[in-house]
């Protein structure tokens, strides 16, 4: 639900703004617990200031047609799953990317579990110090939930064979992935 009242604005959740700033990312998925509910994963979309959707630092228009798309990144020392995320906001859309190794952090593998089987996603969009500008609910089908399922069984397969050969670099894969992305 937007916040368009007098009161200020809530910020990110502690952990979420911890590990944005230090990973330098605007977009990550992590699991929350909203008013002592059940967990489950969110995603956290930072704008930047001079975003074409935000006017005064009010962001325009909502709720929004959000997209989503998953795929499998094979790397020598692991294997990574992305998410896509696409916020059709006024003007242009804001786009982000989530990076997960199963084997990296107890939080990727949690995260995706709960996207295996949320029927919906809360999104929340901040401005730069992280308050929430919008938040709204993202419904996800069967199809995207059984192809986040086989994303992760096929990558804890593919890593379990790595580890064998002890060849399992977490940060390697982070680093050569971004690495490439930034010659991009």
């Amino acid at each position: 639900m937007p916040n368009e009242s007098r009161q200020p604005l809530q910020k990110f959740p502690d952990e979420v703004i911890v590990a944005l700033h230090e990973a330098g990312i605007t977009a990550t998925c992590m699991p929350i617990q909203i008013d002592d509910g059940d967990w489950q994963a969110a995603f956290f979309y930072v704008l930047a200031p001079d975003a074409a959707c935000l006017k005064n630092g009010k962001l325009l228009g909502g709720p929004f047609t959000v997209g989503l798309d998953a795929d499998l990144h094979e790397h020598d020392n692991g294997t990574m799953i992305e998410i896509g995320l696409e916020v059709i906001t006024p003007i242009e859309p804001c786009n982000g990317i989530m990076l997960f190794l199963t084997g990296h952090t107890s939080t990727h593998f949690d995260a995706l579990k709960l996207l295996s089987k949320q029927q919906e996603i809360p999104l929340f969009i901040g401005d730069q110090y992280c308050s929430t500008l919008w938040q709204q609910l993202v419904p996800v089908n069967d199809t995207f939930r059984a192809g986040i399922t086989g994303l992760i069984n096929e990558a804890v397969t593919r890593d379990a064979v790595i580890r064998m050969t002890d060849r399992y670099d977490p940060d390697a894969v982070f680093a050569d992935t971004l690495a490439k992305r930034q010659m991009i």
